[in-house]
Formats: C-alpha cells, structure tokens, sequence
C-alpha cells in the first residue's frame, strides 16, 4: 500500500504536465502563432507581425498590421541579427518586392533565432525575437 500512493502521484503529476505546458511555455516572448502565409514563423512586433522567411541565405521578413493585413514595406528599414549554430550575423534588409529582404553572409537554415529591428518610415521602430 506505501508503493501504491508515490506511484499514484507520479503518474498524475505525468499526465497534468502536458496540459499545463501548452498554457505556459516559460516566457513572456512565446506565442503560438500559426504559420504565416509565406511559411515562416510569426511574432509580434510592438503594433505589427513580422513573418521570418529564410532560405538558404536570403532572409525575408513580411509585415502585417494587427488585423493580418498586408503592410507595403516602401520607407521601412530593418536590421536582423540572426544566429544559425555558433554564428551569428548582422544583416541589413531593405524592401523589395512587398517584403524586407537581405542576404547573410552564409546558409542559415529553416531556423535560425535572434531578432529582427524593424524601422518605419516615420521613425516608430519595434522588434521581432525569433527562439
């Protein structure tokens, strides 16, 4: 009977673990958002979304307002630094195309993390962290 009571509470405590872990995942940073519409990872930025996309060694982030709406990105600056293993790199994006784009010196994978610093035209800035 004293083996059946600590076994009991393990296997409890196993089973609540998963439940709570998908409300709380440790950081005020983390959010569950789905996939943008491009395929890359979304994360808020002060009054926007900020949509990471890279490929190889293009980086693309796409802006959307609070709504999900496309914001044209012409006036806008933004600065990612972004780490794949043991490298991290500064890269410079500018618009092109609907989107701010530049190049890393490097492939820097599906997922790399760090932020991206994202500029307007009238000087309201924010940041994107990507973990």
């Amino acid at each position: 009977m004293k083996r059946a009571f600590p076994c009991a509470v393990l296997a409890l405590a196993l089973f609540a673990a998963p439940a709570g872990a998908q409300h709380h995942r440790g950081s005020p940073h983390d959010h569950d958002h789905p996939p943008g519409p491009h395929g890359g990872r979304v994360e808020g930025a002060g009054a926007w979304h900020a949509e990471l996309v890279t490929q190889d060694g293009t980086v693309a982030v796409y802006l959307t307002d609070g709504d999900g709406k496309p914001l044209p990105t012409e006036g806008f600056s933004a600065v990612a630094i972004l780490k794949s293993g043991n490298k991290a790199m500064r890269i410079p994006l500018s618009p092109e195309g609907g989107r701010l784009t530049g190049k890393a010196e490097t492939a820097l994978g599906e997922r790399p993390t760090g932020a991206v610093r994202i500029t307007a035209p009238g000087g309201a800035a924010a940041s994107a962290r990507f973990d």
